[in-house]
Order: structure tokens, then sequence, then C-alpha cells
């Protein structure tokens, strides 16, 4: 009987070496599976940063470029920041301009409609905007500016109404460097660039448009900083893209963040 016992403790053990094996082996291949079906999603996010440093040329429409318009002085990041990255602003930014009230009008006539707050480093209590942040000037140093050492001038970001208007106007020289950039958030919009009289140089004819997608990364250098002015057209204005289509854009409600390098000594 003793014997018998035994055998049957061994054959049972034997038993549940096996069924742990196969529970192993089905686990194994349940997950195999899985990654195997979901192999483009991990694919796209693992890219999805890398993705973002390349401007796209269709958000460019310079097919009435004035003559001395060169493309690299003014290209568009497309998705630049994720959702969660552009809520995260969004939210940070609301609370920061939740007492203040929309002003009518600037002295210069160039915006109506706005409020503007300045968006200093160390007054960002959340770590993960100043990464963004800081994400954002490290391309703005690779790509497009090229001198060393850079200085940046605190971000500010702007509140526009819907019926708000930013008219065309150059940046004033008096303390901004050769570069401004801009994350667009909430609403889609179109920035018109063209030669202006203030900027210095001969006022030829042509323009250049940008299409500024929420989320997406602007960035002006060169003519398109200084000889150009800069200007949001209204909405329902129409945008063709370099491939040729035509699409109308509804501007809303938008928020905006700038990036300025300081002027060089």
């Amino acid at each position: 009987l003793a014997a018998a016992a035994s055998k049957n403790r061994m054959l049972f053990q034997s038993m549940i070496g096996m069924l742990a094996t196969r529970k192993s082996t089905i686990r194994a291949l349940a997950a195999t599976e899985f990654i195997l079906s979901n192999h483009s999603y991990f694919r796209r996010s693992s890219c999805r940063h890398s993705s973002h440093l390349v401007p796209d040329e269709s958000l460019t429409d310079s097919s009435f470029a004035p003559e001395d318009f060169t493309p690299g002085c003014a290209a568009v990041y497309p998705s630049f920041l994720t959702p969660e990255e552009g809520d995260l602003l969004v939210e940070d930014i609301s609370k920061r301009m939740r007492r203040r009230r929309y002003e009518e009008g600037h002295w210069d006539a160039v915006i109506t409609k706005y409020k503007e707050v300045e968006l200093a480093d160390e007054s960002m209590e959340d770590a993960r905007i100043q990464q963004i942040f800081e994400r954002t000037r490290q391309l703005l140093e690779k790509n497009h500016i090229t001198y060393q050492p850079i200085s940046w001038l605190p971000c500010h970001a702007i509140d526009l109404k819907k019926d708000g208007e930013l008219n065309a106007h150059v940046d004033s020289v008096k303390f901004s460097g050769d570069l401004v950039a801009g994350i667009s958030l909430l609403s889609h919009s179109i920035m018109r660039l063209a030669p202006h009289v203030d900027g210095g140089g001969p006022v030829l004819d042509g323009h250049v448009d940008l299409h500024l997608p929420p989320l997406s990364l602007y960035a002006l250098t060169g003519v398109a900083r200084y000889r150009y002015s800069h200007q949001l057209l209204e909405d329902q204005s129409t945008f063709t893209s370099s491939n040729g289509e035509t699409t109308t854009v509804e501007r809303d409600h938008r928020l905006s963040v700038i990036f300025r390098d300081a002027k060089r000594e």
C-alpha cells in the first residue's frame, strides 16, 4: 500500500508539472501573438518623437513666394507635441490667464481680443512642461540657429479669441534675436509672411503661407524673421499645400507658446 501511495504521489506531481509547463507555454504563446498583432503600434510608439523632427513641406505654400525667399527660413513641424503634452500646456496656460481679461487692442494695433502671460522657466511647477520647453529649444538650436552661445528670452503665451486679429507686423529688434518660433494649440490657423516696409529691405511682391495645425511647431529665421511681416489670416481662409490640394481652414480660439532667442551683444 505504501509503495502504491508513493507511486500515485509521483504521478500526481508529474501531472502538476506538466500542467504548469503547459500554462507557461500558453501564456508565452499569447504574449507572442499580442506583440505580433500590435507590431505596428509598438513601432509607431517608439518612433513617435523622432518622426516630429522633420518639417513638413506640404504645410508651406510658397507658390507666390517673393524672389528672396529661401525655404529654410520658414518651417512647420506637425504633431511636435503629443495630445497629452498639448492638454498639459493648455491646462497650465488657462490657469494662469483665468483672472485676466481679453484686451481689445494693443498700443500698436497689431493684435486685438487677446490675453498674454509670461511663462518663465522658474515658474513652471510641472517638470513635464520644463522638459517640453527644453526639447523645443534643443531642436531650434540644432536646426535653426547657427551661432553659439545662445541665450533665450522667457517664453510667453498668447490667447487669441476666434474673432481676434493678429495683423501684419515685424517684431522689434530691440531685444529679440535671430529666431521666433511658436507651438500652436487648440486651433488650426494660417500664418502669412510677406515683405514689409519695416523690414528695411525692398518690398517685393508675393507672400508665403504656413498652415499651423494644433500641436505643431513653426520656426522663422532669415528673411522671414525681420524682412517679412507675419500675421494670422482670418477664419475660413484657404490654404494650398505643395501638392495643389486646397483646404478651407477654420480658425477658432487659439493658444500659442512663443520662443525667442535674445539679441546678441
